[in-house]
């Protein structure tokens, strides 16, 4: 029996499922008490939210294109939301925006974990990208909801 080998195998192992389970989304607000509440989601989390899909255009893909994932509002869980809420979000290359909630209750914005069907990688603007439905909305069809389509989603603070 080989120790250092088969150490080495398990080592291994515990490195690959702790990567697969590593936080994707964290969300930042306060509950209805006021107090401050932090949700954290790994894929598998945001995967077990209702999934919504649609086929839309927007100034990142040439041509209609299906995204799916979990709505916004959803991924707020329950957090303490009012009319004049805002939500920073937060990219991994720390470029941020803002939305206003409102975005987020009406219209169907969701935070997208696969593009075609398929999950999105970090180098194609995944694995989270905040996807409008843009297509079903010409309202959406100007510049600021394009900017505020951040991709490489890893952070959304609701204030």
């Amino acid at each position: 029996m080989n120790i250092p080998k088969i150490l080495s195998v398990v080592i291994l192992s515990l490195c690959a499922s702790q990567a697969i389970s590593e936080t994707a989304l964290t969300v930042t607000g306060k509950d209805a008490s006021g107090a401050t509440e932090v949700l954290q989601y790994e894929i598998d989390d945001l995967k077990a939210l209702d999934q919504v899909e649609f086929e839309t255009v927007n100034d990142f893909v040439n041509k209609p294109t299906r995204f799916s994932g979990p709505l916004l509002r959803d991924v707020l869980g329950s957090l303490a939301i009012s009319e004049d809420t805002k939500l920073t979000l937060t990219a991994l290359n720390n470029f941020h925006t803002e939305i206003p909630i409102a975005d987020a209750l009406n219209y169907d914005v969701i935070v997208a974990m696969e593009k075609e069907g398929a999950p999105m990688s970090i180098r194609n603007n995944g694995p989270l990208w905040i996807i409008y439905p843009v297509s079903d909305h010409p309202e959406l069809q100007a510049q600021i909801y394009n900017n505020r389509s951040i991709w490489q989603l890893v952070d959304i603070e609701v204030e």
